[in-house]
């Protein structure tokens, strides 16, 4: 149930931006989506090898907001507002083999959904501080 009312919002707030139109802010708040939704997915799908607590892996931290404005060997990860060129979202969507992250298991369509929504909502990101080594 949990999973079918966080698809309803994140579809609801991406179709309202692809239609141009204003998110419905009613039903959350940046910096709070971003807690409750798209970090928990950063920490159990991407951490384990983008992160300052292992060995980071392209030279790319998820960690951090600075982590993927910075970028790995491939520049920003993230361009907020568009899909077409962030690398992250180009990765999740296994497109192509060589860049598809998780490499060995494609992310749930719901994760997708969501971290696409997180992108064109302008990847509101409230991380200040710098990552925990």
């Amino acid at each position: 149930m949990k999973a079918a009312v966080c698809l309803f919002f994140a579809l609801l707030a991406k179709s309202a931006l692809l239609a141009g139109e204003a998110p419905p802010t009613a039903y959350y708040e940046p910096a709070q989506f971003f807690r409750m939704q798209i970090q928990p997915i950063l920490e159990r799908r991407c951490y384990e090898c983008h992160s300052h607590q292992h060995e980071l892996e392209g030279e790319l931290a998820l960690d951090s907001k600075a982590g993927w404005q910075t970028g790995g060997e491939n520049g920003p990860a993230v361009k907020p507002g568009d899909l077409k060129n962030s690398p992250l979202i180009q990765a999740i969507r296994h497109l192509d083999s060589d860049s598809a992250m998780p490499p060995k298991k494609k992310l749930p369509p719901i994760e997708i959904a969501l971290l696409e929504t997180w992108v064109l909502l302008g990847a509101p990101d409230p991380r200040t501080a710098p990552p925990k080594p």
